[in-house]
């Protein structure tokens, strides 16, 4: 059975590069039926309280994903057979966060960034410099 994931709560970051999945049982590097590649790729995925750790298959070159890159998550699921026996992450897409617009690196459960000092004032560098001093 799959269990879908919303994700629209959750901030996910790439822990490491994709790496080719291995076929269990005969070691070789997967492809899927119509020959793609099937990457691992490694996530965090915090919730702005706690964090996990999550792997996953997805099919495709996924080259564009690099540790630290925030990303979104797209299709997440959780599977279970064999009462439970066999547990799996799966996923449809992960693509960067920086070139949908939102800034990289910034975690969207993070406090906003302080506002700007007002420019109003400055200090001149010499003590006693005030107001009205030449």
């Amino acid at each position: 059975m799959r269990f879908p994931i919303d994700t629209s709560q959750l901030a996910f970051v790439v822990t490491g590069p994709p790496m080719a999945a291995k076929d269990f049982s005969t070691k070789k590097v997967k492809v899927t039926e119509d020959g793609q590649p099937v990457m691992v790729v490694k996530l965090l995925a915090m919730d702005g309280n706690d964090s996990s750790l999550i792997k996953f298959n997805i099919p495709g070159e996924q080259h564009h994903l690099t540790p630290g890159m925030p990303v979104r998550v797209e299709g997440l699921t959780y599977g279970t057979a064999k009462d439970g026996e066999v547990r799996w992450w799966s996923a449809t897409a992960v693509v960067p966060l920086h070139g949908a617009g939102a800034p990289a690196g910034r975690n969207p459960h993070a406090s906003p960034p302080a506002a700007p000092a007002a420019t109003g004032a400055r200090h001149s560098g010499r003590a006693g410099a005030g107001e009205g001093e030449a």
